[in-house]
């Protein structure tokens, strides 16, 4: 089963075209990535997917036709990170904010509180929660829209460039969050700049002027190292580094964790 079906997609902003003819599919409990460079469509296919653009062709989110009609049907079943934490604050305190997605969709005020505490408890923020967002780092800032995209219990959770603004630490624990979230059944789908962000994929899709010019497993896509270095992109360091150890017969696989990398190379 997919949780996101694209089919035959256009579509114009201001008299360019962005998408001619787009097919497209995610996966029902894993975790897709779609990488390109800059001006791509990334962004643009986001905007599309939550009803913000209207468009031509099929779109299908948890095999219901996305529509102008039920777009607020389909908002329930998705969450949305973007790039910007900072954009998506609405209130003064962590809490409130939080709490502003489960108030659109009419929950009690008692199950508010304890969806609040449940989310806020998972991401190691419920020390924060009296906290203005504005205030907090940035590592906090994305753990509250993670909350705020997670506390409805959505199907699919869709990140939009949500990694870009982080060090290398709290990317990793943000990361791990997800990994372990996925392996709970969430389906994920990460729309990146970043090749290291895909590490964590089932699947790649790699965009580039508003057309698909790689897709496949991850491992079958960081083969295609040719065609990722004409579109501006170096394979991940744990890629890298793999082929360098394989080449020495030090392993026989590549490996995407460093931690496993560690475990085998230290027996």
């Amino acid at each position: 089963m997919y949780m996101i079906t694209i089919k035959n997609l256009s579509f114009n902003y201001r008299q360019k075209e962005i998408f001619n003819n787009l097919d497209l599919t995610v996966p029902d409990g894993k975790i897709t990535s779609i990488i390109g460079p800059n001006g791509s469509g990334k962004s643009t296919l986001v905007k599309i997917l939550v009803g913000l653009y209207k468009y031509n062709g099929e779109i299908k989110i948890n095999e219901i036709p996305l529509l102008k009609d039920n777009r607020k049907e389909i908002r329930k079943i998705i969450g949305v990170v973007f790039t910007n934490p900072e954009n998506q604050f609405v209130a003064e305190t962590v809490m409130d904010d939080i709490a502003f997605t489960l108030e659109n969709m009419n929950f009690k005020k008692d199950i508010i509180r304890k969806k609040i505490e449940e989310i806020s408890k998972y991401l190691g923020i419920y020390d924060i929660l009296e906290c203005n967002p504005h205030d907090l780092n940035s590592n906090q800032k994305q753990l509250v829209s993670l909350a705020s995209a997670l506390v409805h219990d959505p199907k699919i959770l869709i990140l939009d460039e949500a990694l870009t603004m982080l060090d290398p630490y709290d990317k990793e624990k943000i990361l791990k969050i997800l990994k372990e979230l996925n392996s709970k059944g969430l389906t994920i789908l990460n729309i990146t700049n970043d090749i290291e962000d895909t590490l964590i994929s089932d699947e790649i899709y790699v965009l580039s002027e508003g057309k698909i010019v790689l897709n496949g497993a991850n491992e079958e896509v960081y083969k295609e190292e040719d065609k990722l270095h004409k579109l501006g992109f170096e394979l991940p360091f744990m890629v890298e580094l793999s082929n360098r150890l394989m080449f020495y017969d030090l392993i026989d696989h590549v490996i995407y964790d460093m931690e496993e990398m560690v475990d085998i190379l230290w027996k």
